[in-house]
């Protein structure tokens, strides 16, 4: 018998390491089992928990059975033939378990420290397991890291629940700096499962984590009373969002935005001061089109739904603005919407007889 003050230390190590009592005290079956056949306990080791659980003890079962029906190479661990169990018991019978208590006060020091190192072993690929399960299930979620290197191109994440992720530099934003102990917000793209625990792949180029943060931070959006319809990125410089009200009594671009932008601000300040532009969706192509090239304003919009093309016009001094740097505007609202745009100026458009 264990005492009650070993249990109360396994819900110690469980409730410290974040584990399930029921999950500790297998791996402390495990290891008393492969200590005790150290000691002469040929069979079957399994943990008893006594009324209250104050006291733990280890019994190995015995199985009896008939020899002849049984071959050697088929036997199973604890299985014992009728002359076996003769040196534990009296009359025994095929058919027959066998319970003896293992006394583990009469282990050697050898098989102590065999338990020990076991346990300790199970406890940590316990926590490996639980790893996996905890980051696999949040695959295409937002966690929270702590940047602990910034070498060779990595930045290295310290995750929590004793797992590193390295992510490339490639998966980070343009002139984000990375300062050791800083939190970063990433998006968890992947996880494998390795014998040194959970491989996580991380990013924060991607464009959902933009969707995740959008539902981390506006309750409408959580909720799903505004719908985020879909969303274009240009990693750290600028995001174009579409969304939809389900609620007539609902604003959705107000919503999102915040009192003073402050909604939309956390987003920015989480994306390295990434611009959010945020649009409403609209039924009508016209007005789609419109509201997508916001801010510039457009004062026509031609459009061929067959082709899913539009033509939009703008004033002259609203032309660079429509554009973007680099194109940035017009390219982020077409794939915002999925449809082909093109820019002209008011001026233009009056010669070619469009206006």
């Amino acid at each position: 018998m264990i005492s009650k003050s070993f249990f109360e230390s396994l819900e110690e190590v469980a409730f410290e390491r974040g584990l399930a009592i029921d999950d500790v005290l297998k791996r402390v079956e495990i290891a008393m089992s492969g200590a005790a056949k150290d000691n002469g306990y040929l069979g079957d080791v399994k943990i008893d928990l006594e009324e209250g659980k104050n006291r733990v003890r280890f019994f190995e079962y015995l199985y009896v059975i008939d020899e002849e029906e049984v071959p050697l190479e088929e036997r199973t661990k604890g299985q014992i033939t009728l002359e076996q169990a003769e040196e534990y018991t009296k009359n025994p019978k095929v058919g027959q378990t066998i319970k003896n208590e293992v006394d583990f006060s009469k282990f050697s020091q050898r098989s102590a420290q065999k338990f020990k190192n076991m346990f300790i072993s199970g406890l940590k690929e316990l926590e490996r397991e639980y790893a996996y399960r905890h980051f696999h299930d949040k695959i295409g979620e937002i966690v929270t890291a702590t940047v602990i290197s910034n070498q060779n191109n990595f930045i290295g994440f310290d995750l929590g629940k004793n797992t590193i992720s390295y992510m490339p530099l490639a998966e980070g934003l343009p002139e984000e700096t990375y300062e050791i102990g800083e939190s970063k917000k990433v998006y968890i793209l992947k996880v494998d499962q390795t014998t040194k625990g959970p491989k996580v792949y991380l990013s924060r180029k991607n464009k959902e984590i933009v969707r995740r943060l959008f539902e981390m931070n506006i309750p409408e959006v959580k909720d799903g009373t505004v719908e985020i319809v879909n969303l274009s990125r240009d990693p750290g410089n600028r995001s174009k969002v579409g969304v939809l009200s389900k609620d007539p009594n609902v604003d959705p671009k107000g919503a999102c935005v915040g009192n003073a932008g402050f909604r939309v601000k956390t987003i920015n300040m989480a994306l390295n001061g990434e611009k959010i532009d945020i649009f409403t969706w609209k039924e009508d192509p016209k007005e789609l089109v419109a509201e997508a090239l916001l801010p510039a304003e457009t004062i026509k919009v031609i459009v061929d739904e067959k082709e899913k093309s539009a033509l939009a016009i703008v004033e002259d001094d609203q032309f660079s603005l429509a554009i973007g740097r680099n194109g940035q505007n017009v390219r982020l609202a077409a794939y915002a919407i999925g449809w082909k745009i093109d820019i002209k100026t008011a001026s233009t458009a009056k010669t070619e007889g469009l206006l």
